[in-house]
This record gives structure tokens, sequence and C-alpha cells, in this order.
């Protein structure tokens, strides 16, 4: 027989206040169900609590050592009860997060604060990584939410579309092409090309598109580093716009591409399996919001 919360609950009034009387009221039960309460919970352990008769009630040595091993794992379950119920209020819990690093820098920076500001008590872990180890971590159930690059189709995989976000060229300020506020990409046919290893894709089909052939004469993994390499004259590159804002432009300047215009949908996901805590469930909505706030809408 399974033991009932309810009766190592009667067998504590019981055990304190060594009066069934009393300890019926304080649980709010009638006498004689008090008392079944306790003969069935003597029965389930097969021992005796409680040497009782018409005028007293004694705790038995095995009752007193039952007593507070049961108080212990009374007050376990109340922490426990009182812990989700902080969970819920977003009082404590744990919120793990992976984002491109493109990304990290600025809007889910904002909303991260954002967050942080507004439950502090909520422990952040966040991951920067590349899209293919961003797959992994979901897949392994290693973070509750991803900021990224739309992923390759998954069946374990949920993708909620954010924003679309365009790559822009970056130049010198003092270059032949900064004069021009808009460019095709058959004006960098000739430009010595300073490309992002992560971006590597779509910057080649829109060359492709023009039919060009173009390969990067210097291949990078970091943003600051095609910047800081534009800036010095090795050539012109091509990033992502929403992370310019965060980024040292001196001495630089940005112009959007047309024909076809570069854009990489970013996107919000999690695994199917994977329930969202309330504390996910609440950075996803601002989050959301902080990039309808933040990044305009795109012409078509």
């Amino acid at each position: 027989m399974r033991i009932k919360l309810r009766q190592v609950e009667g067998f504590l009034a019981a055990a304190d206040s060594l009066s069934f009387s009393r300890a019926a009221e304080r649980i709010g039960m009638t006498q004689p169900a008090f008392s079944q309460l306790i003969r069935d919970l003597e029965t389930a352990l097969d021992v005796k609590l409680f040497d009782r008769s018409t005028r007293r009630v004694r705790i038995t040595d095995i009752g007193m050592q039952l007593r507070e091993q049961m108080r212990r794992g009374l007050l376990e379950i109340d922490n426990a009860c009182n812990n989700a119920r902080a969970i819920t209020r977003l009082k404590q819990g744990q919120l793990s997060l992976a984002v491109l690093p493109s990304l990290a820098l600025g809007l889910v920076n904002q909303a991260l604060a954002r967050f942080h500001g507004s439950y502090p008590e909520v422990r952040l872990r966040l991951r920067e990584a590349r899209t293919p180890h961003i797959a992994d971590l979901l897949l392994n159930y290693e973070v509750d939410l991803a900021v990224c690059s739309r992923l390759d189709a998954h069946e374990s995989l949920v993708m909620e579309h954010l924003f679309d976000d365009e790559l822009v060229a970056v130049l010198p300020r003092g270059h032949a092409l900064s004069r021009r506020r808009g460019l095709q990409w058959r004006e960098l046919a000739d430009e010595s090309l300073i490309g992002l290893q992560a971006q590597a894709d779509l910057i080649r089909g829109g060359f492709a598109h023009n039919g060009i052939d173009k390969q990067a004469e210097h291949e990078v993994l970091n943003t600051v580093t095609a910047l800081s390499m534009a800036r010095a004259g090795f050539g012109v590159t091509i990033v992502p716009e929403i992370a310019l804002p965060e980024l040292n432009l001196r001495g630089l300047v940005h112009r959007p591409l047309r024909g076809p215009r570069p854009t990489r949908e970013i996107c919000l996901c999690r695994h199917v399996d994977h329930a969202l805590s309330p504390a996910a469930q609440r950075f996803r909505q601002m989050l959301r919001d902080t990039a309808w706030h933040e990044v305009p809408p795109r012409d078509s």
C-alpha cells in the first residue's frame, strides 16, 4: 500500500500533540476518520506508531524515529512546492540560450538585459555558437532556445520566424564606390573581397545570380576582423547589418546591395519535445517585442 501525504500529516499532528482529537481538529477531520487514518498508516508500514488507551496516547520508539524522518521529508516536499511556485513567478530558475555571434552583439543582448533587469533571480546561461553547433545544442537538450539563421528542416526542431536580416557591403570611406547610395553585385566583381565564412554561401549566391564566379581573397571567422581588414585597405566585405551598430565603423561606410538583396531569415528555435519553462516563455516574448521595435521592416 502506498503512503499518502494526508497520512503523514496526520501522524505528525498526533505525534506533536499526543492527542487524536486535537490532531484531527488540526487537519480538519472527524476523530473516527482520523483514527482510521492512523490505523491504515500503521497497517501500510506494518508497525505500531502509538500506544493508546481511553485516557492517553503515547508515541512508540519506532514512531519517534519516523517522526523526525517524516518531518524532514514533509519539509522537503514543502520546499519543492515553494520552489515550483517561485519558478512559475520567475523568482528563480534558469534560462539557457544559444545564439549566433552576429546576433549576440545587439538585439539578443538587449533582450537579455531587459529580462535580467525584470527577473534578476533567474540564472542566465548564454552559448555563442555557429549554426551547425546550435542545431546540436538543441537536439541534445543543452539549451532551451536558440536565436539563429533558419536551420535545415528537422522533425525534432521548431523554428519561429523573428525577422529578416540584410547583409550590406562595407568599404573604406574614401573608396570610389563609397559615394554610391546602393551597390550592384557586379560593381564588386573586381574588388578584393574579405569574406565572412558564416555568410559564404549567401555571398557566393549573390555573385552567381549575376553570372559572376567570385572567390574571396581573404576568408575570416569574425566580423570584427573583416571590418578591421576593410579599414586597413585589404578590400571590401559583406556583413550582417544588424551587427553594425555595436561595432567600430571608424573610417568605413556601409551600403545596401541590390539585385538580389542578400537576406537571411532569423528564427527562434527550440526542440519540439522540450517544454519551455516559464523563464523561456517570458524571454521568447521579450525577444519578439525587442525585434519588433528594433528591426525595421524590409521593403519587398
